[in-house]
């Protein structure tokens, strides 16, 4: 065979020159050919370069799985993390962009008439708290305040809230979120509003006399007592029993006036109470529903001659407006 074989020839017998299957004269015109040839004599390095064993094959698997799974795992941490900053993204929205219907739980207010309304001041002691989008919305007679809170934030950045309300002809009553703070001409204290919230039909029931005598405060205002109910027969009565602690004539002589006070409070919040007493060591006053009915004429004459004067102070329960007329007349604090 002459040696100028070219490079087609030469590259359709490379398989069978270096399986050792071509006579001794083709493998001496083949390799004069690769030694002038480089494109053919890479392709013979390539072809004849030993195969890979079975092991370093199957790592080389094993090592393209794992990048396979590397990628997967990644590909879901991305995920995950894209997740997760949408969801935080919407969180922080939520609660310093958007917000949510505000409640009055941590609402202190205050209410003041004036020439066409009242004016709404609204503040909290929770420095973390803002309330925005104040709105008022009227439905029938009544009217009702409403905003939006959430965290303090640099859009919104205060706990405040000043709200003038007109009072057109017609409307009755005016609540903050869910709060009476006006009804039928009179403001409503916040104490008021408690003590009208914790009204209880029975004398016998010792859990709702309790909450009852906290929204008053007779403790703060009183001291420190037991109680006793008489419900076995009429009149139903609820006995409160001060300690001593050291208290002289004067301090009782104070509580007593205000014991007096509470009494026609707690004779109207308790529907079938008929006597309400109190005793310190060796004394003992009492005041009857009798007694507080036949107080109240006096006491609403010296408070406005133009209030109407209940039938009973049973019936100062009846809204939280006739409830502040006679904490109003009976000089409760």
């Amino acid at each position: 065979m002459k040696n100028d074989l070219s490079c087609a020839v030469v590259r359709d017998l490379l398989p069978s020159y270096i399986d050792g299957l071509t006579a001794p004269e083709t493998n001496g015109a083949v390799e004069a050919h690769l030694r002038t040839c480089p494109d053919c004599a890479r392709l013979h390095r390539q072809m004849a370069a030993p195969e890979a064993p079975p092991e370093q094959a199957a790592d080389r698997e094993v090592d393209y799985l794992r990048q396979v799974r590397r990628r997967g795992r990644l590909r879901v941490m991305a995920a995950v993390l894209m997740t997760a900053a949408l969801l935080l993204g919407g969180l922080a929205a939520k609660v310093f962009l958007i917000g949510s219907p505000a409640a009055s739980g941590a609402m202190a207010w205050e209410v003041t008439e004036t020439d066409t309304g009242l004016r709404v001041q609204v503040m909290s002691g929770a420095s973390a708290n803002a309330w925005w989008g104040w709105k008022q919305t009227r439905e029938g007679n009544v009217v009702t305040i409403t905003c939006r809170e959430g965290l303090v934030s640099p859009v919104h950045s205060t706990a405040y809230g000043e709200i003038d309300v007109p009072l057109d002809s017609g409307v009755t009553e005016v609540r903050l979120v869910d709060r009476v703070i006006w009804q039928e001409g009179t403001v409503i204290d916040r104490r008021v509003l408690a003590a009208w919230n914790a009204r209880t039909p029975y004398v016998g029931d010792m859990p709702a006399l309790n909450n009852l005598a906290n929204a008053l405060n007779i403790r703060g205002l009183c001291g420190d007592y037991t109680n006793t109910l008489h419900t076995s027969g009429r009149p139903y009565g609820w006995t409160l029993e001060f300690a001593d602690y050291g208290w002289n004539q004067k301090d009782a002589a104070l509580r007593d006036r205000e014991m007096e006070r509470m009494s026609l409070l707690l004779l109207a919040l308790v529907d079938n109470l008929e006597e309400v007493r109190w005793t310190w060591k060796d004394q003992s006053r009492a005041v009857t529903l009798a007694e507080a009915d036949a107080a109240l004429p006096a006491l609403y004459s010296a408070a406005d001659p133009d209030w109407a004067v209940p039938g009973s102070v049973k019936d100062c329960a009846e809204s939280p407006s006739a409830l502040q007329r006679l904490w109003t007349a009976a000089g409760a604090r």
